[in-house]
Parts: C-alpha cells; structure tokens; sequence
C-alpha cells in the first residue's frame, strides 16, 4: 500500500517526458525559398524538387500547359507572414498564412494571429483562401482536443483530461475575434501550430492557463482563461 502511494504521489507531481507526433501532412511544409508548381486547371500544388528560384519562375502572361511555378519567401517584419513570389511580383498567401504544407496536392495554410486554417488556391490574380471547417482540420490532429473560442463564455472555458495521461489541446478560431501575437503564459506550446498546448501533469488541483498578448492585462487585449481538470 505505502509502494502504491508512493508512486500516485511521483505521477501527480512529476512531469512526462511527451512530444506531439503531427501527422505526415503537417510535417510536409513549405520551406522559405522553396518552389511550388501549380496547375491552374486541375487546382493542384507541387514542390519543384532541386529548383532555383531565377531559373524556374514563369511568368503569368507566358504560362505553359496551366503551370505556374511560386517561390516562398517570409516576411522580415513583424507577423512571420508567407508570401509567394512568381517573375519578381510577390502575392499575399491566402488569409495572411504563417505556416503551409502539402497534403497530396492540395496547400494548407495556418494563420498563427488568427488561430485558424485554409485551403490556398489561385485565381490567377491573387492566392485565396477558404475557410477550413472543424470536421476538415480534425484529421490533421486526429488526437487532439479541438477548443473553440466560439465555446468560451466571458473569456473562461473549463476542459477536461483522464488523470496520469497527458493530453494536447488546439484552439481553433471560429469567430472574427483576431489574437495577433498572443501566447501561452507558462505551459508548453509547439513551434508548427502556434494554437496547440500540452497538459502534462496531473495535479490534485485544476490547471489554469492564460492567453494573453505578452502577458498584457490591457482591456484592449483581453486574455483568454483556460482551467483544466483531472477526470476517471
């Protein structure tokens, strides 16, 4: 019995050793100076393998066979934005994408000042970006609690975890509400999706946790108040 308390007592206050594995999709992004091609008739992105920028590039008004080829390039300045270059005229990434990757031939962009996510397409005069709903980001994070802000009342939201397991959380933007440069105060995030948070350890108590903007209390930047609690 003292062994069995024991060891309740090293789960409740020790941390995991735990790291999210994102999905083969996730993990195919799009690199800073690396190429696409994209075929205006079927909507459908490819990465130019080995292929240098001022040799690839065709211009709009010279496509052949309905192929475009685009250069990612991040913006120096505040915000980290995307933005693809194609014959020396650069175009936003639809809804101001922070992080994309390829998933088959289809570009998905993640918005990390907005906490949502898109599907890029080109008109031929600019990069869209349409809206992922709930039922299409879940397969991307198949193990991941999805938390939307809609959900939040007056800011607060409680969520629930199995005691002794970690568990991985994404907030997910469905409302107008923006969060640029907001973040987690004191917990672990991840570098790809900026949303997601990890709840490691299992305390007698409820785990709060805060979004915030720098840790601001300014009523300008209200913080977002997270409580977590333990269940069988």
């Amino acid at each position: 019995m003292k062994k069995f308390i024991a060891a309740l007592v090293i789960l409740l206050f020790t941390n995991t050793a735990f790291a999210y594995n994102y999905t083969k999709p996730v993990t195919n992004d799009v690199k800073d100076t690396q190429s696409l091609k994209y075929n205006i008739k079927t909507k459908e992105w490819t990465k130019v393998q080995g292929a240098k920028n001022e040799t690839v590039q065709t211009p709009l008004n010279e496509i052949n066979n309905d192929e475009i080829i685009f250069t990612k390039y991040v913006t120096k300045g505040s915000g980290g934005y995307s933005v693809y270059e194609n014959n020396q005229k650069q175009y936003d990434a639809g809804s101001g994408t922070t992080y994309e990757f390829l998933d088959g031939t289809s570009l998905i962009g993640y918005n990390a000042h907005n906490l949502k996510f898109y599907r890029l397409d080109f008109d031929g005069e600019k990069i869209t970006g349409k809206e992922l709903t709930i039922p299409e980001i879940k397969p991307y994070f198949p193990d991941v609690q999805i938390v939307q802000i809609s959900k939040f009342k007056n800011n607060k939201i409680e969520l629930k975890k199995k005691w002794f397991k970690p568990k991985t959380f994404m907030l997910v933007n469905d409302t107008n509400t923006d969060f640029y440069k907001y973040q987690f105060e004191e917990i672990k995030t991840y570098q790809l999706i900026h949303g997601m948070f990890e709840i490691e350890k299992s305390k007698l108590k409820p785990q709060r946790i805060i979004y915030s903007h720098f840790g601001s209390r300014d009523k300008m930047f209200p913080i977002l108040k997270i409580k977590v609690r333990n269940s069988f």
